[in-house]
């Protein structure tokens, strides 16, 4: 074999070594796409199903809230116009009123998961998460707070279909029912207040509002985020 032929030769295997690891570099890049797109999906199907029992935990939210709203109009509105039921219908109203609270507090959650839902992007998904995670951190102490006092005209509600009036008969009792319950929801208020001055101790109770539900989901996508950056 002459030099010619040699360098000939050499050439050609070259040039088919180039085209073998150009092949294998697309092989590759093919093989770590659809290892990110099937760590996309899971990722994205756990986030999902992560929500799956605050959806259903909503859910009786809302059909607690619907049952309180009826049973609440229902008593002030048969009360009205009776002697002395100022305070019977004000504490009917109040619950009502909480009642809708808790109804539209649960359609506005519903409505942020079914965007997570319906998102197909893992960005997209964890937008809406974090939309989600906002709401719950403040309505979870908007009810939590009002929570604090509404137990009052509940119990004036329970002992009056019973047929006692607490308001007209223990006025005193009632009084201090208010008071505590004023007192109690001041010095939630105060303790938040003093929390949020602490980072550390900020960052626990934001957590803690969201619920476990939207911390694994937004933990699956932070998975496939870190997956995608050390595919980069």
């Amino acid at each position: 074999m002459n030099l010619d032929t040699l360098k000939t030769t050499w050439k050609a295997l070259d040039e088919r070594l180039t085209r073998i690891e150009a092949l294998q570099a697309q092989t590759n890049d093919l093989e770590r796409a659809r290892d990110a797109e099937a760590r996309a999906k899971a990722g994205q199907l756990a986030s999902r199903r992560a929500l799956r029992p605050l959806a259903i935990g909503l859910g009786v939210q809302a059909v607690i809230g619907a049952v309180l709203l009826v049973v609440a109009a229902t008593f002030w509105g048969s009360r009205i116009g009776e002697t002395g039921s100022v305070s019977l219908v004000a504490s009917g109203i109040a619950v009502q009123l909480y009642a809708i609270a808790l109804i539209a507090s649960a359609g506005q959650e519903l409505s942020l998961i079914r965007r997570v839902r319906m998102t197909g992007a893992v960005l997209d998904m964890q937008g809406a998460l974090a939309a989600l995670r906002r709401w719950r951190e403040t309505i979870g102490w908007v009810l939590g707070l009002a929570g604090g006092v509404i137990w009052v005209p509940l119990l004036l509600m329970g002992f009056a279909a019973a047929g006692v009036d607490l308001w007209t008969q223990r006025p005193g009792l009632v009084g201090a029912w208010i008071a505590s319950g004023i007192v109690f929801t001041a010095l939630i208020g105060a303790g938040l207040r003093w929390v949020y001055r602490h980072p550390r101790l900020a960052a626990a109770m934001r957590a803690d509002p969201a619920g476990q539900s939207v911390r694994r989901a937004e933990l699956a996508l932070t998975d496939v985020r870190a997956f995608e950056a050390e595919g980069r």
